[in-house]
């Protein structure tokens, strides 16, 4: 499917939803904290903070996902801005102005979903990793 304005929303919506992924990774990221606090053989530190990377990836990625929503809004409200859009962020991060025609809606929709699924990715890990530290602590 090639993406136009009028998919914009289905978008949109699939990265606010980027917010719940979010939210699962606080509590993840809280418990593991909770266990980070007890004291550990080294084996289980170093797997307690392999757990915390994962979770401030995901965190990383959340404002990723979050920030794509924000630029997908502004450019449904102007779609003819891709140009425009561009250099104001490359002048925003202190980059070099793009040469060139601006990226296309299809490519920044599909680097939207791919940024969204690698989030839910780092997610899975980070329950994953949670769950094998509970497993962890409760076999110790």
């Amino acid at each position: 499917m090639t993406p136009n304005l009028a998919t914009l929303p289905v978008l949109l919506g699939f990265l606010r939803a980027g917010r719940v992924l979010d939210a699962a990774s606080s509590v993840l990221l809280l418990g593991t904290v909770g266990l980070a606090w007890q004291p550990a053989p080294t084996w289980l530190a170093a797997s307690i903070l392999a757990t915390l990377g994962l979770g401030l990836l995901e965190k990383y990625l959340a404002w990723r996902v979050a920030l794509d929503a924000e630029f997908f809004t502004l450019l449904r409200e102007q779609p003819a801005a891709l140009a425009e859009f561009d250099q104001a962020l490359a002048a925003l991060l202190g980059r070099a102005a793009p040469v060139g025609p601006a990226r296309d809606l299809a490519s920044r929709w599909l680097g939207a979903r791919r940024l969204l699924r690698r989030q839910a990715l780092v997610l899975g890990g980070q329950a994953a990793a949670v769950a094998g530290l509970l497993a962890a602590r409760l076999l110790a």
